[in-house]
C-alpha cells in the first residue's frame, strides 16, 4: 500500500510501526491526532515529496521513486542518513549494549555465556562504526561535491579531486552486508545458549537485535535505492563537462 499525503499520519504509523523512528528523525514528534502527512509536514517544515518518497521506500521495499528522484536534493537524503547514523552510534546500539553489560553484572549468570555475547556485540559495534565512517568521510563528501559540480556546472580544484578519486559504482561495490555479523549474534543467542536466569532482559535484548537488523535493512534501501540511482543520473550527466 502507498502512503499518500491525504492519509492521517497516524494510520501510516499503524499501517508500520517501524515508522515511528523515521518521521522522529525529521523532528516529528507523535500526538498529530488525526491531521494528514500534509498537515504534519507542512507544521514541522519539513519536505513533503522527500518525506513522502523516503516513507514510502523504507515501507515498501520494492518501491523504486524514479522519476521523484530528480526532485530531491541529494543535500537533504545525505542530512537524513547522517541523523539516522547518529540514532545508530549514539542511541540504539549504546541500549543495547547496556542492557547486556547489565546482564552480565548479575551473579546468578554464567559468565562466559553473557561474555562471549557482549566480545561477539563488540565485535558487531566496531563493524558498524567502521562502515557508517567510511560513509560519512568517504561516500557523503562525494556525492555532495557531485551535487555541487551540477548545480555549477563547473569544476573547483577540490571537487574535481573528489569527484575523480571515487565513484557510486565503487561504493555498490564495497557496500558490504554488514547485517551479517548481528544475523550471527542474533542465531548464538537464540539457538546455541543456554538462556540466562534473567530471561526477561535476555529476551528484550533478542528484540532490540531484531528491530535494529529492520531498521538497518530500511536504511540500506534509501542507500541503495534512493541515493545511489540518483548519484548515478548525476555522474552521467557530469560526463559532459569533462
Amino acid at each position: 500500500m502507498r502512503i499518500k499525503k491525504d492519509m492521517k499520519l497516524a494510520d501510516v504509523i499503524q499501517l508500520n510501526y517501524m515508522l515511528i523512528p523515521v518521521i522522529h528523525r525529521f523532528g516529528i514528534n507523535l500526538g498529530f491526532g488525526d491531521k494528514t502527512v500534509a498537515d504534519v509536514c507542512k507544521e514541522n517544515e519539513v519536505d513533503l515529496n522527500f518525506f513522502l518518497q523516503l516513507v514510502n521506500a523504507y515501507h515498501d521495499k520494492d518501491y523504486f521513486p524514479k522519476e521523484e528522484l530528480q526532485t530531491i536534493p541529494v543535500k537533504n537524503i545525505v542530512n537524513y542518513l547522517k541523523m539516522t547514523h547518529s540514532s545508530y552510534l549514539n542511541d540504539k546500539l549504546s541500549e543495547i549494549e547496556q542492557k547486556i553489560i547489565s546482564l552480565q553484572s548479575e551473579d546468578t549468570e554464567d559468565q562466559k555465556y553473557i561474555l562471549l555475547i557482549r566480545n561477539f556485540f563488540e565485535g558487531y559495534k566496531s563493524e558498524l562504526t567502521e562502515h557508517i565512517m567510511h560513509e560519512e568521510n568517504v561516500v557523503f563528501p562525494y556525492v555532495l561535491a557531485v551535487e555541487e559540480i551540477i548545480k555549477n556546472q563547473n569544476f573547483t580544484e577540490r571537487n574535481r579531486e573528489i569527484f575523480e578519486s571515487f565513484s557510486i559504482g565503487k561504493y555498490e561495490e564495497g557496500h558490504n552486508d554488514v547485517e551479517e555479523k548481528l544475523m550471527d549474534l542474533k542465531t548464538i543467542m537464540i539457538k546455541y545458549l543456554t538462556p540466562p536466569a534473567n530471561s526477561t532482559l535476555y529476551h528484550t535484548i533478542i528484540q532490540d537485535l531484531f528491530k535494529l537488523e529492520e531498521d538497518l535493512n530500511y536504511h540500506s534501501r534509501i542507500e541503495d535505492k534512493v541515493l545511489t540511482p540518483k548519484v548515478i543520473l548525476m555522474e552521467k550527466s557530469i560526463c559532459n563537462l569533462i
